[in-house]
């Protein structure tokens, strides 16, 4: 049992094995060119391990950092933000659609279709 315990000891001594990164949700700020586009990419990341788990909006580069983390499903999806209101309801609508394909809960992140949105 000593080798064990042990074992454990040393484990937890060197618990960079353990240390993550604190994950915190940012708000896109989409500008003029986003708004001549027409749309923006939005990213998102959740625990593989728990449908119920927070989702989390990050920047494109946090998104990268989580694509090959077995921990963490990524999504990414095109977020329509000019238009009349119809036009970028329904294609957001669509987008998280198909984001909830691998994030089952997206949705419920993104209640306002009509974010950041302008005529």
């Amino acid at each position: 049992m000593a080798i064990k315990i042990d074992r454990y000891n040393s484990i937890i001594k060197n618990g960079h094995l353990f240390k993550y990164k604190k994950i915190e949700t940012i708000i896109p700020m989409p500008e003029d060119i986003d708004y001549k586009k027409g749309y923006i990419d939005r990213y998102f990341i959740q625990k593989s391990n728990d449908n119920g788990a927070p989702i989390f909006e990050i920047d494109r580069n946090e998104y990268a950092s989580f694509l090959q983390n077995p921990f963490y499903i990524a999504v990414t999806i095109m977020w329509r933000i000019y238009g009349t209101n119809d036009e970028i309801s329904e294609s957001n609508l669509k987008s998280i659609k198909l984001g909830c394909l691998t994030m089952r809960n997206l949705y419920t992140y993104l209640p306002n279709t009509l974010q950041f949105s302008k005529q």
